[in-house]
């Protein structure tokens, strides 16, 4: 099929109604049908839309887009994506960053060889080092940095335990509740130990909150982790 083009206008408007208007795989069964190079600016500015449901379906398109990339224009495509999502979190970019560790991640999930060369990136965003790191110091920003730490934990959790000690860290002293259940879902993924009494703090943190995962909305809470029943 001949991937169809059209103005990066009228095709961004497009693809911002399809993520609006369908599940993660039915928008992409339509963004697959156009030149997959310029659906990608679109994708990006996705990330930064208010509505979740555009924001998160633009995120799992990501996932399914940059590795066809790759496989169609070769790994270097894929790496010039995976820069531009480090750029966009870089204070001289101008822009806050929203989206891009969750991006990044989804990327990863999908495509092993760019897991292997930047699952160090995100994991640098989770905890500051000392010296110059790449820590967001921004909590909301930090949230899609656990989340894509998880989401890279259910594909290859040898790979994301590299990150155990900052996910344990979190456990113990972060206070942001979505924070806390990105870092408590990588933890079981992982199957990283927690200390007794760390556990029994987070087992009685009643904060719930719709948390994307699967490609689905799910309201949750930290019970739900710790106890085994999410996921499914």
């Amino acid at each position: 099929m001949t991937a169809e083009r059209m103005s990066g206008r009228k095709l961004k408007k497009r693809v911002l109604a399809v993520l609006e208007e369908n599940t993660p795989g039915k928008a992409w069964e339509e963004l697959q049908g156009y030149d997959l190079l310029q659906v990608i600016n679109p994708l990006f500015t996705a990330l930064l839309n208010p509505s979740p449901k555009v924001k998160w379906h633009g995120v799992s398109c990501f996932g399914r887009a940059v590795p066809l990339i790759c496989r169609e224009y070769g790994l270097e495509r894929g790496r010039v994506v995976m820069r531009r999502f480090m750029w966009m979190l870089n204070d001289e970019s101008g822009g806050i960053g929203w989206g891009v560790p969750e991006g990044m991640a989804e990327v990863m999930a999908n495509q092993k060889s760019l897991a292997r060369e930047f699952n160090s990136i995100l994991f640098s965003f989770l905890q500051e080092a000392g010296g110059k790191d790449n820590y967001l110091e921004y909590a909301p920003l930090r949230r899609g940095a656990f989340w894509g730490t998880a989401r890279l934990a259910r594909v290859d959790p040898q790979l994301a335990a590299a990150a155990g000690s900052k996910i344990a860290f979190a456990l113990e002293n972060e206070e942001d509740i979505h924070i806390l259940i990105g870092a408590a879902l990588a933890a079981k993924l992982i199957g990283l130990e927690t200390k007794e009494d760390v556990l029994r703090g987070l087992k009685t943190d009643v904060r719930r909150v719709s948390f994307y995962w699967n490609e689905k909305f799910h309201e949750l809470d930290l019970s739900r982790i710790i106890s085994g029943e999410f996921p499914p």
